[in-house]
């Protein structure tokens, strides 16, 4: 799950046998669906959601969080009540309690290097965004936008990529080439275990791109976006109950306590973490007519269009 995020991708490298054989086609492939992936839709651009999003403060920080808060609590307890005694006394435990609470603070220092960092005060989101214009493909990163990367989108090599961990994951990699030699990799949209999941999100994006904004869409869907990136309590409510999976999605009710603090850490990591900003120049070319047809409305909360379709109230 969190290969590109937690663990790097390997460049510098030439593609191994498996990634080539793994090339999306530049033809029709079949079904065309977003899945929550498209940020925003226009004549002009489009832009999707990165890998890593629907695993921001999810059940990794959640539990690093837990367990250094429990760490904490105990250790203070401990500190508050024992340390006055032995600093006040005879006693030579002393030395033994300032080693104690080295230890803690080195363990927090170290889970948060190799694990809070990468969550906390970072970007909300990491938008890859398809201009049709330019003809580019421009991949949002940790460095913000003097480190984003951009590849015309007749060059970029875009494959089915699995995860390291979990092999049976997909997502849809795409590799900046020089020569032979892969420079970057960047991922698009979310992962799934479905392989023919990840094949309808890069049917909408080459539709897009080859096709124009007016055939990304299948019957009977409606062209509209159905992800909402904003840091609300109620995009990181739905974000956790999606996350359940079809099978415990019935028993959300029972899993609340369970839930809670996953949607609470989310919530926390988003509000801790800065607005994505392009560079000027893609801004630039990334203007939108001010009539232009195919810009897709964007909800304010997952869910919102769904509910108006189905007659309830938003």
């Amino acid at each position: 799950m969190y290969t590109g995020w937690m663990r790097a991708f390997k460049v510098d490298r030439e593609m191994d046998p498996r990634e080539r054989y793994a090339t999306l086609p530049r033809s029709h492939v079949g079904r065309s669906r977003q899945r929550l992936c498209v940020i925003r839709l226009n004549s002009t651009y489009l832009d999707m959601i990165d890998r890593r999003f629907r695993l921001r403060g999810m059940v990794l920080t959640t539990t690093v969080l837990l367990i250094n808060a429990g760490l904490a609590a105990w250790g203070l307890r401990r500190w508050s009540t024992r340390v006055p005694e032995v600093l006040g006394g005879p006693s030579g435990d002393a030395p033994a309690y300032v080693l104690f609470a080295l230890l803690l603070l080195v363990q927090f220092a170290l889970l948060y290097w190799l694990i809070l960092r990468r969550d906390f005060f970072t970007y909300k989101y990491y938008p890859i965004r398809f201009n049709r214009r330019t003809r580019m493909v421009h991949a949002y990163t940790d460095g913000g936008p003097d480190a984003v990367i951009s590849v015309p989108w007749e060059e970029a090599h875009f494959h089915v990529g699995e995860g390291k961990g979990e092999r049976y994951l997909r997502d849809i990699r795409c590799h900046v080439l020089d020569g032979e030699i892969i420079r970057h990799t960047f991922v698009v949209g979310h992962y799934f275990d479905d392989e023919d999941k990840i094949r309808e999100v890069w049917e909408f994006i080459r539709r897009y791109m080859d096709e124009g904004p007016a055939s990304v869409l299948d019957a009977p869907a409606k062209p509209q976006v159905d992800l909402s990136v904003a840091d609300t309590w109620k995009n990181c409510h739905a974000t956790v109950v999606i996350s359940l999976g079809q099978a415990l999605l019935p028993l959300r009710g029972l899993l609340m306590p369970v839930l809670l603090p996953l949607v609470a850490c989310r919530w926390l990591v988003l509000k801790s973490s800065r607005q994505p900003v392009w560079p000027q120049q893609i801004l630039d070319e990334s203007v939108i007519d001010a009539e232009d047809p195919h810009r897709w409305p964007e909800p304010q909360y997952i869910g919102q269009f769904d509910e108006k379709a189905d007659g309830r109230t938003s």
